[in-house]
């Protein structure tokens, strides 16, 4: 029983559907504050830190943070 052309086509087809469907979207950025946020509180993220505050731990970066980000 040949199959029909159609019916080679069509797994390529959806394959080629996904993908295009996959890159549709915002590009990751930075996140936007809210409307409601005071402008001086608003933090630049490429700023080192404040260092924390007594009795806290430091934050230590995670060896597989990059994986997440």
């Amino acid at each position: 029983m040949p199959i029909s052309g159609f019916r080679q086509i069509l797994p390529g087809l959806a394959l080629a559907a996904a993908l295009l469907v996959a890159g549709c979207g915002v590009k990751p950025s930075q996140l936007e504050p809210p409307a409601s946020a005071d402008p001086a509180d608003v933090r630049d993220p490429d700023l080192e830190k404040a260092p924390p505050p007594d009795g806290e731990k430091p934050d230590r970066p995670f060896v597989l943070d990059g994986l997440l980000m």
